[in-house]
């Protein structure tokens, strides 16, 4: 499964990457994700960890899957002016684990939204649990989260 959706955020593009880039943000704007804490990295993580509760609800039913993910990528492409945000599934059980991951890539305002910050976020899993009815959550999460994602980040500016 893979999703991808564009959005615009009427706030500086600094703001943006520095809300985007904290996984402890998502759950004031993302409901999909119910918690995120930060948690002590290991020596192979590339960058900060946090343990995730992501949460589905279908009607009265609701599913919940904890997840450590760490932020292995944040870059910024000096001459294109894009930040690219990775997070990737990385458990320390030992277990091997279907893998999710998240990558944003935000960019500066286009010509012609002079005001307006470009962001693309991209979900990724590659489980076998996946079934058309999650696809249905998924987007319904993601269609809410694109829409609370400008207010949060101008509450902050």
């Amino acid at each position: 499964m893979k999703h991808s959706s564009e959005l615009f955020v009427n706030a500086p593009t600094s703001v943006v990457v520095d809300v985007l880039s904290d996984l402890a943000t998502y759950p004031a704007w993302n409901d999909l994700v119910a918690s995120a804490e930060p948690v002590v990295g290991q020596s192979h993580d590339l960058g900060p960890a946090w343990i995730t509760t992501l949460t589905a609800k279908v009607g009265p039913f609701a599913r919940s899957k904890q997840l450590r993910f760490v932020r292995d990528t944040l870059t910024t492409d000096d001459q294109s002016a894009e930040t690219t945000i990775r997070f990737l599934r990385n458990e320390v059980d030992g277990r091997d684990h279907a893998a999710w991951t998240m990558e944003v890539t935000v960019s500066e305002p286009a010509p012609d939204r002079p005001d307006e910050t470009v962001v693309l976020l991209t979900l990724s899993y590659d489980g076998g649990l996946w079934i058309p009815t999650l696809g249905t959550v998924l987007d319904g999460a993601i269609e809410r989260a694109t829409r609370r994602l400008p207010t949060y980040v101008q509450g902050r500016t």
